[in-house]
């Protein structure tokens, strides 16, 4: 970089920062909950798998996710009940191991200091804190992802590295792209800037080339294998863009257009700062502004922007359908990615003088950003407000959703059905928490909608419970069999038959 006196005045203490990062999300696992970021649903696609094993040569079995993810998962689900929160220890332990290749390419990318600085935003970044401590996909993700990128900038820095070191890099791109489909994305853009960005040799040429042969197998195979046995090979695709074409379409039914964009931009930009911290999230958005930042922090440099390219083309994509065909709905776990890799980025924007002030500034602020999120969320009518609690450190069920679960682990026997009104998809987490097997789970595998009443409803999926919540348009309210003696835990009513 161009600052090189700042690369000096320290190393890199990545003891240090391990130890808060380590700290955080002790300290949290207890408490968190499998709420958001598709969790509950990976947890219980996890725990199908282990309990019956022959589902897995089904590619459905996987639903709309990448396979990677829940099969690494089944190990630690086959751990319960011995071991308690057996669905999130992937993404404890994926959390922590991320930071020994995200320490390397930052200090690659802008020397050791900024890189601690840039770390320490990694250990308190609320998004990759709820990341750790659920069994979202993002955490093991970010680790592929990350040591894929190092891996990758290692082989274009050094000409010493053999062409397997891109093959290397293309075997952990290919467990990426198992595991998230923002890789399909991700992967060729990389290549497309590492290509640009360097002189052409015959060395970049073979390289890129092992590098695109080796990330190219699993997806290869997954796509064969899905087109073999279900007759559509993309058929994930289809469920996704589906999905975010509704959830897209009714923030324009409820907004209309101009504040759905609007909407849309504003979700983004509080996401990338859940996902950077405040005070890197400013630091980044003055070195993406500022002509004079980036000329000062060499954006130019071919590494740093095979890594940025790598890491927004994604979002780049998801940006247009969103933005100009309003046909995606953005989440906030989606910037988690490209915002960690902003990160060293924005810690070299951070002037040298203020570097030792950002350092605790950012722990600081961080954690309050967190704080503020849950406060948000826990807000006194009732319910939590998702759009809050999922941008902050901590996720956990409602309590009257918590008080339902816990009353079906207690009483319910097994193997009985259990159909559950899919609240804002609550019923996932409710499941999931409950220990009620997404095969068991009637709104899961059967339908999400009722017959006309809850005795049709038990001929048709063979549910023995139902639960509704008691509000307009509910089933509590519509089904006119609904008992009146049904059990309450907050605004559920459960009914036994």
């Amino acid at each position: 970089m161009t600052e090189p006196g700042v690369s000096d005045a320290a190393p890199f203490r990545l003891g240090r920062v391990l130890v808060l990062a380590l700290v955080l999300r002790a300290a949290l696992f207890p408490f968190a909950e499998n709420k958001h970021g598709d969790a509950p649903m990976r947890a219980l696609i996890a725990q199908r798998l282990t309990l019956e094993p022959a589902a897995a040569a089904d590619p459905r079995a996987y639903c709309q996710f990448g396979p990677l993810h829940p099969t690494l998962m089944r190990a630690f689900i086959a751990l319960d009940p011995w071991v308690p929160r057996s669905s999130r220890l992937l993404s404890l332990l994926a959390g922590l191991l991320v930071f020994v290749p995200f320490a390397r390419l930052a200090t690659r990318l802008v020397g050791p200091r900024r890189a601690e600085l840039a770390a320490v935003g990694l250990a308190v970044s609320p998004l990759a804190l709820q990341a750790s401590t659920t069994a979202a996909s993002e955490s093991l993700y970010l680790l592929l992802f990350v040591t894929m990128l190092e891996r990758l900038v290692a082989a274009l820095d050094d000409p010493e590295l053999p062409t397997r070191a891109f093959a290397t890099a293309g075997a952990l791109a290919s467990a990426a792209a198992l595991t998230r489909y923002d890789a399909w994305f991700a992967i060729p853009a990389a290549v497309a800037a590492a290509w640009m960005t360097r002189a052409p040799s015959e060395r970049l040429a073979n390289g890129l080339a092992a590098f695109l042969a080796a990330a190219a197998t699993l997806p290869v195979a997954w796509v064969g294998w899905s087109a073999a046995a279900t007759g559509e090979a993309f058929f994930f695709a289809h469920y996704i863009s589906g999905d975010h074409a509704q959830l897209a379409a009714t923030a324009v039914a409820r907004f209309g257009p101009t504040l759905a964009r609007l909407r849309q931009v504003g979700i983004w930009a509080l996401a990338f700062v859940a996902a950077m911290t405040p005070v890197l999230a400013v630091a980044g958005a003055f070195a993406a502004s500022s002509w004079r930042a980036r000329a000062r922090l060499e954006i130019a440099r071919p590494a740093l922007r095979v890594v940025l390219v790598a890491g927004l083309a994604p979002i780049a994509l998801y940006l247009g359908q969103g933005l100009l065909r309003l046909r995606f709905e953005p989440l906030p776990r989606f910037a988690l990615v490209p915002g960690v890799l902003l990160l060293p980025l924005a810690a070299a924007a951070v002037p040298r003088a203020r570097l030792a002030a950002a350092l605790v500034a950012t722990p600081l602020v961080g954690l309050a950003f967190s704080v503020v999120a849950f406060a948000v969320a826990t807000s006194p009518e009732g319910r939590m407000w998702g759009g809050a609690e999922s941008m902050g450190a901590l996720t956990r069920l409602d309590d009257e959703d918590r008080a339902l679960a816990a009353y079906l682990r207690a009483h319910r026997a097994p193997h009985e059905r259990v159909m559950l009104e899919p609240l804002t998809f609550a019923d996932i987490a409710i499941a999931e928490e409950a220990g009620v097997p997404a095969t068991e789970s009637m709104s899961l595998t059967v339908t999400r909608t009722p017959s006309a009443t809850v005795a049709e409803t038990a001929r048709a999926t063979g549910a023995r419970w139902f639960a509704a919540y008691d509000h307009v348009g509910g089933w509590a309210r519509t089904l006119p069999d609904w008992p009146r003696d049904a059990v309450s835990l907050g605004r559920w009513r459960l009914v036994y038959r």
